[in-house]
């Protein structure tokens, strides 16, 4: 009956964040990474809540500091009640400069809920892989805080058995994620 009903929700996600994610195809899954909570953490810790999930990093000049920003708005269209149910992630895929206690601090600006990740470059090329994620260290272009970091810049959207229900393009209206979110957490 859950899976039947957890199906049903996905029917009701917007067009375009189910259009993205049928253009990729299977993604996503467990993983365990360093924390800005001071102790690694899993996605499985979450079962039971929606997770909103991005990799980013926290010197990035342009895509993370405006896709956050979505991500936050979203958060804030939510009914508490619902809002109390979603978990916001944020992998950092620069590890060299990203320490746990620097993602805390970038995160919760966004969101006193967000949770910052990381981890080594393996661990995260591995979590990347899992979700159709690609980045790589860029030094080619020298700016104020150092080198770049190119990254892809979907938003992901996983249900309360975190299984990947919706990505958003950086884009992305804030309303149609958090419609889509409201959709999963009725049927948590």
């Amino acid at each position: 009956m859950r899976t039947f009903i957890v199906m049903l929700a996905f029917l009701f996600l917007t067009s375009s964040a189910q259009a993205e994610l049928k253009e990729y195809g299977s993604m996503g899954g467990d993983f365990t990474l360093p924390s800005s909570l001071d102790r690694p953490v899993s996605l499985s810790e979450f079962r039971g809540q929606v997770v909103i999930l991005f990799f980013g990093y926290t010197a990035c000049p342009d895509i993370c500091p405006t896709t956050m920003v979505r991500v936050q708005q979203a958060l804030k269209e939510l009914d508490p009640d619902v809002e109390a149910q979603v978990q916001p992630l944020f992998i950092s895929v620069d590890p060299e400069r990203d320490t746990p206690e620097q993602l805390q601090g970038y995160v919760t600006y966004f969101h006193p809920r967000f949770i910052g990740l990381t981890g080594s470059l393996d661990e995260l090329k591995a979590v990347a892989r899992q979700y159709g994620a690609f980045f790589a260290k860029d030094t080619r272009t020298e700016t104020a805080a150092g080198y770049l970091v190119a990254h892809s810049g979907y938003v992901y959207l996983l249900d309360g058995e975190g299984e990947l229900r919706g990505l958003y393009r950086q884009d992305a209206e804030p309303e149609e994620m958090a419609d889509d979110i409201t959709t999963l957490a009725e049927d948590l």
